[in-house]
């Protein structure tokens, strides 16, 4: 991929298809996120982000939790993304009702560059934070056993 480390959600995608994970790749324009998001009870985004931390950190954020800043994904890059489709969802109230944001923290955003190294390092460890983050949606989705 051609993006730098904005590439990660799209080489998750396909490290997520390889498992039998449904993933789906989006631009990250806010309007196509809450089209995606209409119907979804549960979303899990994944993108490049850039808190200060060390390139390659992996990150965990939760809507509803205090450390949610959705703006440190790089979707702004590419226009309004995911901090204005959250702040738009939730104004509308029409934001999924489990909402995950798994990112690594990027270093190089240069057009024409591959991956960094610290973040094409940590991809293992970011199919694998999502996959457990799905598989966590999936059985709590499940309806429980009824004991008779």
């Amino acid at each position: 991929m051609d993006w730098g480390d904005d590439a990660v959600g799209p080489l998750c995608a396909a490290a997520l298809e390889e498992r039998k994970i449904p993933a789906v790749v989006l631009s990250g324009s806010a309007s196509e996120l809450l089209e995606a998001w209409r119907e979804a009870r549960h979303v899990i985004v994944v993108d490049a982000l850039v808190t200060g931390a060390a390139p390659g950190t992996l990150h965990r954020m939760a809507y509803g939790e205090a450390d949610f800043y959705p703006e440190r994904t790089r979707s702004s890059a590419r226009g309004p993304g995911l901090a204005q489709a959250v702040r738009l969802g939730a104004s509308l109230h029409c934001l999924p009702e489990t909402l995950v944001l798994l990112g690594v923290e990027g270093a190089d955003f240069e057009w024409a560059s591959t991956p960094s190294a610290e973040v094409a390092a940590a991809m293992p460890a970011l199919v694998e934070a999502v996959a457990r983050e799905w598989q966590a949606l999936v059985k709590a989705a499940r309806p429980q056993a009824r004991r008779a």
